[in-house]
């Protein structure tokens, strides 16, 4: 069975914190390089969150998809888009790509329904 999302991406957001405490230049660094990279260009923010995704599931980098699939959904994608990228990876990566996905499944079916909750 696959990590439980929430718990893999609460976990990765501490040791980041820890991360930029311990390594802050690294980190700093890091942190410009992805501004700079996913700044408004000839693609924008929402197609480059979806490449960032498909990358981080072609690389089976699950903290890094859950990540990527929370800004992919801010950045305006929805559900099948982000699916859709995942298609790619798979294409790229094979099974272990595939394999990748369940994370991005159960991220899915843990959050609520748009619409949900409005009365």
């Amino acid at each position: 069975m696959p990590p439980n999302p929430d718990e893999l991406l609460a976990e990765f957001k501490n040791y980041k914190a820890l991360m930029n405490q311990e390594m802050p230049s690294v980190m700093q660094r890091l942190d410009d390089l992805f501004q700079v990279s996913l700044a408004d260009g000839a693609l924008s923010l929402k197609e480059k969150e979806l490449i960032t995704l498909a990358i981080s599931v072609a690389t089976h980098c699950e903290p890094c998809t859950l990540v990527h699939v929370e800004k992919s959904l801010a950045a305006g994608a929805t559900e099948a888009e982000i699916l859709e990228a995942c298609g790619v990876a798979i294409a790229m990566g094979g099974g272990p790509a595939m394999a990748s996905v369940s994370v991005i499944l159960q991220f899915f079916e843990r959050r609520p329904a748009p619409g949900a909750g409005a009365s």
